[in-house]
């Protein structure tokens, strides 16, 4: 019987509608580790799925229509792929988001992701911390629609590391295109002190 709480406020997979749950195992299954080739990136980069079907769904249902909830699944989707990518202990370091996307959404959404993601490998025994030391200028214009050099000239001079980075790094995103904006992130890590840098992003396009 489905209690009041759900008639009004119905929880429904991301990717499949399925009800009663935000992230159905079925979609969670289908998400598999891959590498992504980025030239320039400055570090390995992988992805669990292509920027397509439920994984862009569930992506945009986080980041564009307030499904907050979506930050535990999303997390507990990188915090699962991380052991099979690289050995920890690990630290989580969000791609920033422009201050007025922030604002339009509800904070900076990637580091929501990246402290589900952190509990999630804490839980599962590893040692692991999250530190949201990268920033990105209001300066800076949203990124749809440019191609690899507008995106690489958009960022330049606008997004950098604020304190000591990570020796290690686990840099999380939501989507790699171009590779623009997470080898910028790259390089501000490395700026910072990083001397390894890993990528990963829930989706690629």
């Amino acid at each position: 019987m489905r209690s009041i709480l759900d008639l009004v406020l119905p929880n429904r997979c991301a990717g499949c509608d399925t009800p009663a749950t935000a992230w159905c195992t079925e979609c969670a299954g289908a998400l598999k580790v891959r590498a992504v080739p980025r030239p320039g990136l400055g570090a390995a980069a992988f992805a669990l799925a292509g920027y397509e079907g439920a994984a862009r769904r569930l992506v945009l249902a986080y980041k564009e229509k307030g499904r907050r909830e979506l930050s535990v699944p999303l997390g507990r989707a990188f915090a699962h792929a991380l052991p099979t990518i690289r050995a920890g202990p690990y630290v989580v370091v969000p791609v920033p988001s422009r201050p007025a996307a922030a604002r339009a959404r509800y904070g900076q959404h990637m580091t929501a992701v990246a402290r589900a993601c952190a509990t999630a490998l804490v839980h599962a025994g590893h040692r692991a911390a999250v530190a949201p030391v990268l920033r990105l200028s209001g300066r800076a214009r949203d990124s749809v629609g440019l191609d690899q050099d507008e995106r690489v000239a958009n960022l330049s001079g606008r997004l950098r590391c604020t304190g000591p980075a990570p020796r290690s790094a686990i840099l999380l995103d939501d989507v790699i295109t171009t590779g623009a904006t997470a080898a910028a992130c790259v390089a501000a890590l490395r700026h910072g002190g990083a001397e390894e840098v890993t990528v990963l992003a829930f989706t690629a396009t």
